[in-house]
């Protein structure tokens, strides 16, 4: 029994690493959700009034992000559900969605000078 004991911390500890392990790095993961929050802009700037129109274009143009990133809707749906199980690491990825989206703001302003 006290073997169990000393076995089960690190039992746990080496699932907490399985969840990780698997999901796309902080970088990759905000790039694509930068990606798709502005293919969202579009859409909603596009004042289309069927919700069905609205939801065929989001798939599409979700399909084209996961396409650029080489990634399936799979492995993106599990790394964000990773990243909403730890609320940390859940804020640190939506700082940095944040900080490239600024930057991709400066950078448009700029080339339009």
């Amino acid at each position: 029994m006290k073997y169990l004991f000393a076995f089960l911390p690190l039992l746990i500890f080496s699932c907490q690493n399985d969840q990780h392990r698997n999901r796309l790095d902080q970088e990759k993961m905000a790039e694509i959700l930068v990606d798709i929050h502005l293919d969202e802009v579009k859409i909603s700037s596009m004042e289309i009034i069927s919700p069905d129109t609205n939801l065929l274009l989001y798939h599409q143009l979700e399909k084209a992000t996961f396409k650029k990133h080489a990634i399936d809707s799979a492995t993106f749906v599990k790394s964000f559900n990773s990243y909403v199980r730890e609320p940390k690491d859940f804020i640190d990825l939506y700082e940095r969605v944040n900080e490239i989206m600024r930057d991709r703001k400066k950078l448009n302003e700029n080339s339009h000078r």
